[in-house]
């Protein structure tokens, strides 16, 4: 992935308020830079111009002395005051006619106009001087004896150019308090403005762990976040009643179904002990019809669980030994199944339901029967205070990316249906609805040896069985 790719990645993994503050002071940020470089610019560009136009007048004024022969030439510059320039007159062919003091008799500039022009300059590194910068006015005059002179007069722009720095960096530091205080201004109203969509966003939250039962508070303030609240308050109502519909279908479904199937299911069995031994044709077929009976009686029994299960699943709680429950599911699995079953089982007691615990560990024990290869192991232990209830079978363990989705409804992975006859999709959903409703959990990984396994995990109750 790209640098910029990875960039865009990120900023849309922040928070809006954090997106809309970075914004905002990167914004503000570019804003202060140019707006300070337009202020230095022109502030500096202002201060040359005023040296500029006293260094012009300061020339005119010699000028106006050598071109009326008022003086001198030699003596001109001692009829108008410095005020920290250098004033210079020099022959417009020759050199340094007349010098302040604090010129030496170079030249300060190349500059030479003709007698009533003017030419204008910007240097540094006048001698005599420190590298200071200075602004060069020369103009060209003609005393009343025809001779040319041209008169230079330098500003010094020393002072310009702190003035320019001092002010600029006090606007800086002014801007830099005023861009903090408006970005922690920014962030508490932001703060503020999407406190009510935190509100809502937790009811949701609370809502959704709940199965959507509940309504959202709706703010008095009757903006757009309070009109949100409204709509949501509409589509959650529309929600849980689609949701109590299925439920009711479901479970309506569920018992309208027991009856006939139990019906169905008694009458082939009367049509069996009644027909002749030797009639093998109608015996298979009604060994297949009875087969898929019962299988569609587990597939409603499993329905009716998990619609009880969404309204809240009715447990009958007592002290329960783990233990027996497991003993009871190895001594069946060894009756029933060829390959090989193993147990290590220790004394362990929960307070539940010991039914719809035992039809849990059933449910764990009949998916492990149905995808092993060669043998089954079943284990109850204690583990600090929880009881742990591990089944293995030698298969593969579940992908990693699968293992949360394996006990979701009618869930069934791509490479366990060709072989995973007799399932319904629901066992592991029952798991879960089970477990946790005892305050439990459980997941699916893979044991020390690598085996596929199954774990249940149940708050302990300190005792154990005898």
């Amino acid at each position: 992935m790209s640098t910029r790719g990875t960039d865009v990645k990120r900023w849309r993994s922040w928070s809006l308020q954090r997106r809309v503050l970075v914004g905002a002071a990167a914004v503000a940020t570019i804003v202060l830079v140019l707006g300070l470089t337009a202020f230095a610019v022109t502030l500096d560009r202002i201060l040359y111009s005023s040296a500029q136009d006293s260094a012009r007048v300061q020339a005119a004024q010699v000028a106006d002395v050598v071109g009326k022969g008022e003086a001198p030439v030699e003596a001109a510059l001692e009829e108008i005051p410095g005020h920290g320039s250098i004033l210079q007159i020099i022959e417009r062919r020759g050199g340094v006619v007349a010098s302040s003091e604090v010129a030496r008799r170079a030249p300060i500039t190349k500059l030479r106009p003709a007698p009533g022009s003017v030419a204008l300059d910007q240097v540094t590194g006048i001698p005599g001087e420190t590298g200071e910068p200075h602004a060069i006015v020369a103009q060209g005059v003609r005393d009343p004896r025809g001779a040319e002179f041209v008169v230079v007069v330098g500003t010094p722009l020393d002072v310009a150019t702190d003035t320019v720095q001092t002010a600029t960096g006090l606007l800086a530091i002014g801007a830099t308090t005023l861009l903090v205080l408006l970005l922690v201004l920014i962030w508490r109203i932001l703060r503020q403005a999407l406190q009510p969509v935190e509100r809502i966003r937790s009811e949701v939250a609370r809502i959704t762990r709940v199965r959507g039962r509940g309504h959202l508070t709706v703010p008095p303030s009757g903006d757009e976040i309070a009109r949100l609240a409204e709509t949501m308050n509409l589509m959650l109502d529309r929600l849980e009643q689609a949701d109590a519909t299925t439920r009711r279908f479901v479970s309506d479904a569920s018992h309208e179904l027991r009856s006939p199937l139990a019906t169905i299911i008694a009458a082939i069995d009367v049509a069996a002990r009644s027909k002749p031994l030797d009639r093998t044709t109608d015996q298979g077929r009604d060994e297949v019809i009875a087969s898929e009976a019962l299988r569609m009686q587990r597939l409603v029994d499993d329905l009716l669980t998990l619609a009880k299960a969404d309204d809240g699943l009715p447990l009958a709680l007592q002290d329960v030994d783990v233990d027996d429950l497991v003993d009871v599911e190895v001594r069946r699995l060894r009756a029933t199944v060829e390959f090989r079953v193993t147990a290590s089982i220790s004394a362990a007691r929960v307070t539940g339901d010991p039914v719809r615990l035992s039809q849990a560990i059933r449910n764990l024990v009949d998916n492990a029967a149905r995808h092993t290869t060669g043998g089954v192991d079943l284990g109850v232990g204690v583990d600090g205070g929880d009881v742990v209830v591990t089944v293995d079978n030698d298969g593969p363990p579940i992908p990693e990316s699968e293992r949360g989705r394996v006990f979701d409804r009618f869930a069934r992975l791509e490479e366990a249906r060709g072989r995973d006859r007799g399932g319904s999709g629901l066992g592991l959903a029952i798991v879960r609805t089970v477990v946790e409703a005892h305050g439990g959990t459980v997941h699916a990984g893979a044991s020390p040896t690598g085996q596929c396994r199954f774990e249940i995990r149940l708050p302990g109750d300190g005792a154990s069985s005898a």
